[in-house]
């Protein structure tokens, strides 16, 4: 069963700047047929000059202005709604609210956050006369947006709005109030400081359910009615010495048993009963360190620890040898919290990843910014490698074959990346000359039946791997991308495998053979490939917003699933939108409906790419789409002379935006 570290599998654009022929060249120096010209779908006339525009993960197109910030419909180029007091803005003042559907504006003294479709404002922070917004976080399960701030004057605030109509549920003013009996003396201006302290601190949220948030202060859990704000209950996290606070506070929804939640801070573990705030445990579950996450496998909660840093020492022993923090991980029961191995095990540096495989788990360990990789048998806590290995990198893919531990790892500072098999009886490495990746660049890869292919820019080779066997061969000889470039992406389709870059497109067939081959020059000012590079955001995006319709439990899920971020989304959430026909809750009924549609959309992996070069009749620049299996144009869009011409790509809907002349706006449907 295969396993990935928390990465999305989304095709990225490099900037680069190459001198070289305008042509695109290609293997077989065949002439290429002349690409289509794409449509013209719709033009807009906008008020004032455009000065950037971008797609937003929702589906709306924002285009900026000197006059106003609009949203203009994608299909017709409807202009949808217009803000005056948001135009002039720059680009990177409006941005994705993390993890949601919603936008951003900011400027001195004010933050609005609207929906991108409606323009509806869900916040404006002069509503509540906000001098800083300390949290905002969205959640979707309730159908609101959670703000805490603080005035310049008066006590602070935690508010509740709809996500749809920007109405305020509720205000919360005294949530940072003491609960606890006012003191005198030194200690009264303990708890005055605390206070402070707490007020300008990020609260950590857990949305348990729909009808019920959990934050957590610096005076401890607050419960709160998520429709009216009140405080259901509070709850003090029991630290090791008394007075003291805790420390690096986490909130996590339990996904096997819903009347709970769990909280992590210094070196403990608790779990609550969401109905009041009660222990479920007679003592929390301990780790050597402090716990950095855990990791809910169903034979026991994997605490991973991490050394604490310098002056937020724990109440268990910290021991350093050679420079190296030494930590002990532990496996705490459901039922009671108790440990299933009597001492935690002895690791040799902070355990930052735990990957699901099956009964068992794939621990990785950095040590002096150097990765070793354990087994962990989850149901007797005990690692089945007497040393831990150490690799190369970092891990970015793993899985348990029957020749051992398959791993790929990525590159550090200095550090190649590799593809190795480390043998789980005797804990050496099967392959004594590994696949040898490049410090600048990720070995990419992709799996296809009992085959990994691998692509090493190093030595610019495709290999393959063989899964069972744990062998592997050079598939191909030596494929070198033209403008010095790095492949970026390796997918398998039915042609072959594809190799990807800025400005190269290689098809490899499974024999190894060179099928096509073509490169199209960059044009020598990288601005022209901004908007390119919010292809990943926007897809970053959507995703994001449907994993966050799911609420922290389906985050939760998706950290501990047991393959790559891209078969995750594909696989666990296209079934929940296709099966149960999910919308995004709580967004408006227009948002939610697009949204949807581009979701579903998004699921199937693009069959091409788009690439910018110089227009090869003279000046000027165009976007090409390129077929990734003939590696032919399939439409060109002429991006005229201009050297900064302002466009926007949305590759879900195949679509193009740009600005043809001052105010207006032509939408190319590719």
């Amino acid at each position: 069963m295969t396993v990935a570290s928390a990465r999305c599998a989304l095709l990225f654009f490099a900037p680069l700047v190459v001198c070289a022929p305008a042509a695109a060249q290609t293997a077989t120096h065949a002439p290429a047929p002349a690409p289509a010209g794409a449509t013209a779908a719709w033009t807009a006339r906008m008020k004032g000059d455009i000065r950037w525009q971008q797609v937003t993960p929702a589906g709306a197109l924002l285009v900026s202005t000197d006059a106003a910030l609009a949203g203009v419909d994608i299909e017709t180029g409807q202009i949808t709604w217009e803000k005056a007091e948001l135009g002039g803005l720059p680009v990177d003042s409006v941005r994705i609210v993390e993890g949601s559907l919603l936008m951003e504006a900011a400027r001195p003294n004010l933050l609005v956050i609207f929906d991108p479709v409606t323009g509806a404002v869900v916040f404006d922070s002069r509503r509540l006369s906000l001098a800083q917004v300390v949290t905002k976080r969205v959640l979707p399960q309730s159908g609101t947006l959670l703000l805490h701030g603080r005035r310049a004057q008066g006590p602070p605030v935690v508010a509740l709005y709809d996500l749809a109509t920007g109405e305020q549920r509720w205000a919360n003013e005294t949530l940072f109030e003491q609960t606890e009996r006012k003191k005198k003396g030194l200690g009264g201006l303990m708890q005055n400081l605390v206070r402070a302290a707490s007020e300008a601190t990020a609260l950590e949220v857990l949305q348990a359910g729909p009808d019920m948030i959990v934050v957590h202060t610096l005076s401890g859990l607050r419960a709160m009615d998520a429709k009216t704000g009140a405080v259901r209950w509070t709850a003090t996290l029991p630290t090791a010495r008394s007075g003291s606070l805790p420390h690096h506070v986490q909130l996590y929804p339990s996904l096997a048993k819903s009347d709970r939640i769990y909280v992590s801070f210094d070196e403990r573990l608790m779990a609550y009963r969401l109905a009041d705030g009660q222990a479920l445990w007679a003592q929390p579950a301990t780790v050597d360190g402090r716990v950095r996450d855990i990791v809910q496998h169903p034979a026991g909660i994997i605490m991973l620890p991490e050394g604490a840093p310098e002056g937020e020492g724990t109440s268990n022993r910290r021991v350093v040898i050679n420079g190296v923090v030494q930590t002990g991980l532990n496996v705490a029961r459901y039922d009671d919290g108790t440990t299933i191995a009597q001492k935690p095990l002895h690791m040799r540096g902070n355990v930052t990843d735990a990957l699901i495989v099956g009964d068992a788990a794939v621990l990785t360990t950095d040590a002096e910014s150097k990765t070793f990789v354990n087994v962990l048998d989850v149901g007797t806590a005990t690692l089945r490698l007497k040393k831990d290995v150490k690799i190369k990198g970092q891990l970015a893919y793993a899985e348990l074959t029957p020749a051992g531990l398959l791993y790929v790892s990525r590159p550090d500072a200095g550090t190649d990346a590799e593809v190795n098999v480390v043998d789980l009886g005797s804990g050496d490495l099967r392959f004594k000359d590994a696949i040898q990746g490049d410090h600048r660049a990720y070995l990419y890869n992709a799996v296809e039946g009992r085959t990994l292919y691998a692509f090493a820019n190093k030595d610019h080779k495709l290999y393959a791997v063989d899964r069972d066997a744990g062998t592997f061969k050079a598939l191909s000889g030596e494929i070198k991308l033209q403008g010095g470039e790095d492949v970026t992406s390796l997918e398998v389709r039915p042609a072959g495998i594809v190799l990807i870059s800025s400005q190269n497109l290689v098809v490899v067939g499974r024999d190894g053979q060179v099928k096509q081959q073509v490169y199209y020059p960059a044009p020598q000012l990288p601005g022209l490939l901004r908007a390119l590079h919010t292809l990943n955001a926007v897809r970053a995006g959507l995703y994001g917003a449907a994993a966050s319709a799911y609420g922290d439990a389906f985050a939760q899920a998706s950290r501990n699933a047991t393959d790559t971020m891209a078969k995750r989304i594909t696989g666990q959430m296209a079934t929940a939108y296709t099966q149960g026909g999910a919308q995004l809750t709580g967004y408006s009924r227009q948002s939610a409906a697009l949204a949807t549609k581009r979701f579903k959309a998004s699921l199937a992996v693009p069959s091409s790419v788009f690439m910018l070069t110089k227009a090869p009749e003279g000046n000027g620049n165009v976007l090409l789409q390129i077929d990734k299996e003939s590696a032919q144009a399939r439409s060109r869009v002429d991006l005229g002379k201009e050297r900064e011409p302002v466009y926007a790509v949305d590759d879900v809907a195949g679509m193009l935006f740009l600005r043809t002349v001052p105010g207006t706006l032509v939408g190319y449907r590719l």
